[in-house]
């Protein structure tokens, strides 16, 4: 029986490249391989089924595909530098550029990250990723032919969204200074000093840097929005759902997204989405989001008015986020991703 040994930099439970790696186990034993999954650190709850990387280095089968879930740097890119049968599925690296201001020692990692993802290109059999920007990033680092499939996710239950009295932006994504939460909290500020007084701001993400952090603080000191503007970290997923759940309008202004999955949970919730068309986004988001092509705050917070009081606009965009979800559904990425590893290493 073939075997195909996914290996992980960091394995966590709730996060999108962690409930990717669970779900593409589960597919590849339903198609017969032998799997496992190997990981420098993983959270304690994936002991079952995630083995410390070590293990695999200190012994390593014979005949084994390897397949490399890249985002990051790590030493496993090294032992798989020289290896036969290896596989990448890349989910991509944020730009040092973008976090050189604020975090330059993380920076240099992240430029590392992508040399050691590179150094790769000329012995993998097979790269893949989540999206065409993403592919198009791989060519970059050197991967002549790097194909495309949807992330495996794990679709939220849609649920019913509750009413509430003044508009509520939401924002799910971590704390860096790629995903831009300095410029909505300005967008957002002219929307309360415009529009409406009332509304609120719940920005959703753990802290991946201090120094982005004390900004964001600063900037919403600054405005005045500390009664406005909520900071909240470490959800559980039913905590989450009920962030969505009260949400009015599901707002992006991330500068750098490789797939977005917030944008899929904002769909489940029905919630229009409005964003800037960056990176991956309109991608992923298709028609089902309102996408402004310039980085305008003003603009921005106008099209929050309008999504907020366009009944007609909300609900088509709604309805067609609930129709981009058929997208992702688990039936239909199954045969994307029988064809793209039996195309490569052949039936089990």
């Amino acid at each position: 029986m073939t075997a195909i040994l996914q290996l992980i930099p960091s394995f966590s439970t709730y996060d999108a490249i962690g409930t990717h790696a669970r779900r593409l186990d589960s597919l590849l034993r339903e198609l017969g391989y032998e799997t496992a999954i190997y990981a420098d650190e993983f959270d304690a709850s994936l002991a079952e089924i995630a083995q410390p990387f070590h293990n695999l280095r200190r012994r390593p089968p014979r005949g084994a595909w390897y397949l490399y879930q890249a985002s990051t740097n790590s030493r496993i890119a090294d032992w798989l530098r020289d290896r036969p049968r290896v596989l990448l599925n890349y989910h991509n690296v944020t730009p040092h550029e973008l976090a050189k201001p604020f975090e330059p020692t993380i920076a240099r990692i992240l430029w590392q990250a992508r040399r050691e993802i590179g150094g790769l290109a000329r012995t993998t059999q097979l790269a893949f990723t989540v999206s065409r920007y993403n592919a198009i990033d791989l060519f970059g680092l050197g991967f002549l032919h790097p194909l495309v499939a949807p992330p495996l996710l794990e679709l939220p239950q849609p649920m019913t969204h509750i009413s509430t009295p003044s508009s509520n932006w939401l924002f799910v994504g971590r704390v860096f200074p790629n995903k831009h939460q300095l410029w909505l909290i300005e967008a957002f500020a002219l929307y309360r000093a415009l529009f409406d007084p009332r509304a609120t701001l719940t920005l959703v993400g753990s802290t991946a840097s201090d120094s982005y952090l004390r900004a964001i603080k600063a900037k919403i000191a600054a405005h005045a929005l500390d009664d406005s503007v909520r900071l909240l970290s470490g959800l559980s997923p039913t905590a989450l759902a009920n962030e969505y759940q009260h949400a009015s309008i599901f707002t992006c202004a991330s500068l750098h997204e490789g797939f977005g999955f917030p944008f899929i949970e904002a769909f489940a919730f029905g919630i229009p989405v409005l964003a800037l068309a960056t990176s991956a986004i309109g991608e992923t988001v298709g028609n089902a989001g309102w996408l402004l092509d310039e980085e305008d705050p003003l603009a921005f917070a106008t099209a929050a008015h309008l999504l907020e009081q366009d009944t007609i606009l909300r609900t088509e965009l709604i309805e067609r986020g609930r129709a981009q979800l058929r997208i992702f559904e688990p039936e239909t990425l199954k045969l994307r991703y029988q064809t793209l590893f039996e195309q490569m290493i052949g039936r089990p």
